[in-house]
Order: structure tokens, then sequence, then C-alpha cells
């Protein structure tokens, strides 16, 4: 029985080292090509598939739509594993910085609270707040950025099937400044409307799915200063539709290996913006206690970008999580350039 033991450990190891080296070896190929910086597309298409990244937290299941754990990306995922506490609720903070290559720092609060209504389902209502540093970006113009986020997710698993909902509401501000005149600025309000599922067709094998429907009325000036100041007013809908499916397999003791496709569309007026990006990587236990992760992005017009991060189960009431990423908003790098991420979470159980 010990031999079998040593053997299945070694299998483990080497099945990670495979999976390590594969993912190495994918990004490595991938970043060959040179990655598009979505020039022939507005700002108002590009900005809302980064809104929809810039929330999405790498904690425990990684990075993933079939996600047994995390409900950042499907909310089915928040009925799928049992709350391991007595009453069944999980408050959490969680924080991200993005520094982008120009300088400009984006801040990310965010509070959370996970509630068991066991026959009910679960509950997980979150707020988050977005803040920026305001900085000169590539067109000569200093940026301002100003979101509050209220988010709303229930789920519930059936056996071998969960279904989830989520409704977010978001109140953002941008603005655009030369020096000390007001160049453009514009209100929106966003709603969103996001649908997940999760199915386990055999054992350690988990896929999962989420589509998300979107609307954003907004209000806009811009500025003119010759003769004197004036303000042409613009008004619109934007929407948006975002489709991914994906995959999960856990080779080992809460040890997974994942890999998903999305498909994103956006529209402002005549312009649109459709995206494909598949995201793939490892998540593994490396002792009883802590986790690591790595994983790559990538999109169809060759942009890669990296994650890493790990998780460590301090006791059963508490956790924290912590993830860096690289380059993972190509779409915003046309103004601000590369970007580097930072996020931390904290979770406690009762």
């Amino acid at each position: 029985m010990k031999g079998l033991k040593v053997i299945q450990i070694h299998r483990r190891a080497v099945t990670s080292r495979g999976m390590l080296a594969l993912l190495a070896l994918a990004s490595l190929t991938v970043v060959a090509h040179a990655g598009d910086n979505y020039e022939d597309k507005g700002f108002g298409v590009r900005l809302p598939p980064a809104f929809i990244r810039f929330r999405e937290v790498t904690t425990m299941g990684a990075e993933t739509v079939a996600n047994r754990y995390s409900s950042a990306i499907n909310p089915a995922s928040a009925g799928w594993t049992p709350v391991p506490s007595k009453l069944g609720i999980v408050p959490a903070a969680y924080y991200s910085q993005v520094h982008f290559a120009n300088d400009m720092r984006l801040h990310l609060w965010g509070e959370s609270v996970r509630i068991d209504l066991k026959e009910w389902g679960t509950f997980q209502p979150s707020l988050s707040q977005i803040r920026v540093n305001e900085k000169t970006n590539r067109q000569g113009l200093d940026f301002g950025y100003h979101v509050d986020t209220v988010d709303l997710q229930w789920a519930k698993r059936c056996d071998s099937v969960a279904f989830g909902v989520g409704f977010n509401y978001a109140r953002a501000r941008v603005t655009h400044d030369l020096g000390p005149m007001r160049v453009s600025e514009s209100d929106a309000d966003s709603y969103r409307l996001r649908f997940g599922a999760l199915w386990e067709p055999c054992e350690k094998l988990l896929t999962g799915a989420i589509f998300e429907y979107g609307f954003a009325p907004y209000d806009a000036k811009t500025f003119l200063y010759q003769p004197v100041r004036r303000a042409i007013p613009d008004s619109g809908v934007p929407h948006q539709y975002v489709f991914r499916p994906g995959v999960s397999y856990q080779y080992g003791d809460m040890s997974s290996v994942y890999c998903d496709y999305q498909f994103g569309a956006f529209t402002k007026g005549h312009d649109t913006l459709k995206s494909h990006r598949f995201n793939f990587g490892v998540d593994h236990r490396l002792l009883e206690f802590l986790w690591g992760r790595f994983g790559l992005s990538v999109d169809a017009r060759g942009n890669v970008g990296l994650s890493t991060g790990v998780s460590a189960h301090l006791a059963e009431w508490l956790s924290f999580d912590a993830a860096y990423q690289y380059d993972m908003y190509p779409e915003l790098r046309r103004e601000f350039g590369r970007s580097h991420t930072i996020q931390l979470a904290l979770a406690l159980r009762f």
C-alpha cells in the first residue's frame, strides 16, 4: 500500500509538471506573434470588455467558467461546493490594482457576502468601486474613470447540475481633460444580466457556460473652445453579448486543469467589436493548505496575458488569495500601454 501511494504521488507530480510544460510551450508559441492594439475600434467598444475582466478576481479554482469554488465568472459556481462552516456565511473583501505603462493606476475595491440558504440555494450580493489616479494617456489627455457597482448572484445545485443568475448595475463616469480644459465627459448606467450553468457528466470532469447580455444608456458632451466654449451633446445605448463555455478536469486532490473559450460582441452606434479569447491553465495543490496556479489568456489577434497566483487556507474559517497578471487588457493598450495587475482577497467563514 505504501508503494502504491508513492506511485500515485509520483504520477500526480509528473502530471502537474506536464501541464505546466504544455502551458509554457503554448505561451512561447503564441508570444511569437505580434499583438494587436485594437486601433481599428473606438474607445467606446474597447472599454466594456476590459471592464468585465477588471472585476474577475483570481481565486480558488482559477479563471474558468467551469469553476467548483469561485463565482467570479460563473454565478452557478456559488452553489456548487457547500460552504464548510456552521452558518454557511462567507464575507469577503478583495482589492485589485492595475498599473499601466503610462503610470495610470486603476484601483478596485470589492466587498461581498455568500449566504448558503440550504434548499433555497446560495445568495451572494457584492459591491465594488473603481477609481483611477488621473494620468495623461498616449493621446495627451488626462483620463478620469469612476465606477460604482452593485452585483446580485443566486445559484442552486441539483445533483450533477447547477444553475445561477447574476444581475449587475454600474454607474460610470468617464472624463478627458487637456490641462485645465475639459475635452469630454460621459455618464452611463450599465445593466448586465448573466446566466450560468455547470454540469458534471462524469467524475472529475466539470463543464460550464455563461451567457451575458448588457446595455448602458449614456449621456456625453464634447467641448469646443473656439471662439467660446461650446458643448456638443451625444447620447446612445451600447449593447454587449458574451458567451463563454469551458471545461475543467480534476486530475488530483483539489487540483485541476481547465480550458475556456469566450466570444464577445460589443456595439456602440455603428461601431462593433467582436472578440475571441481563450483561457487555459492549471490550479495545483502544493501543500495541505496551499494552492498555486498559472494561466494564459490568448485572443484571436495574437495578444497573450499571463496570470499566476496562490491560495492559502490558514484555518477552517480563514483563507487568503494573491495573484499577479500581466497585459490582460490589450483593448486599452492604445491609450495606456501594457499593464501589471496585483490582486488580493480575504475570506472568512461563519
